[in-house]
């Protein structure tokens, strides 16, 4: 069945299974390499398991670039940090250099990472196309973000997934009522952007 047909009440009706399967099912690192990452941004704990992913992809030298992205404030460790301030500390901390660090510090939506990290890569780098980026968030995140990304990345460049995964198994993080939620959301926030046309429709097994 394609999104656009089902209902609200049909998509919360889903098993967790089903759920997982919606937002994580072919969410896979391809392997590539890219000029730039875009690497978004969330709660700390979140935040914190992204970067880390960058900071993997970094050491395996597949990028040349990371953008983190992301403007909303967190308390985290007694300090009020942007999602990106956070992302960048971890990224150095980690070893990253600070020229290939790209900071995005405005965005507050993953439509508007979309739009924003762009613009920063082209004032700090003078790039204005790229052949190839990859999408760094979580493995539940990833398919609204990929969608995203082909919906309002410049020119519609080329893009690809190298998702970061929690601590501990898929049964440990469904535990917890906190992560189902972000499931529901993720779902109900997909087809409200395929119902309004902004992203393409895709299939889905109630």
């Amino acid at each position: 069945m394609k999104l656009s047909e089902t209902t609200k009440e049909q998509l919360t009706a889903m098993t967790w299974d089903q759920k997982w399967n919606f937002n994580c099912g072919g969410v896979r690192d391809e392997g590539r390499h890219a000029e730039v990452a875009i690497l978004l941004g969330g709660a700390p704990v979140r935040a914190v398991e992204r970067a880390r992913g960058a900071l993997a992809l970094w050491r395996e030298g597949r990028v040349k670039y990371i953008v983190p992205s992301g403007g909303v404030k967190w308390e985290y460790e007694g300090e009020t940090l942007s999602e990106c301030e956070l992302m960048t500390r971890i990224l150095i901390e980690g070893g990253v250099p600070a020229e290939a660090i790209i900071p995005e510090n405005e965005a507050t939506t993953t439509k508007e990472n979309m739009i924003y990290a762009p613009l920063q890569i082209n004032r700090k780098t003078g790039l204005r196309g790229f052949d190839h980026i990859i999408i760094v968030t979580s493995q539940t995140h990833m398919k609204r973000s990929i969608a995203l990304a082909k919906a309002f990345l410049p020119r519609k460049f080329p893009v690809s997934a190298y998702p970061s995964y929690p601590e501990g198994t898929r049964e440990d993080w469904l535990s917890d009522p906190a992560n189902r939620e972000i499931l529901d959301k993720s779902i109900l926030l997909m087809k409200g952007l395929v119902d309004n046309g902004i992203v393409e429709d895709m299939e889905i097994e109630l």
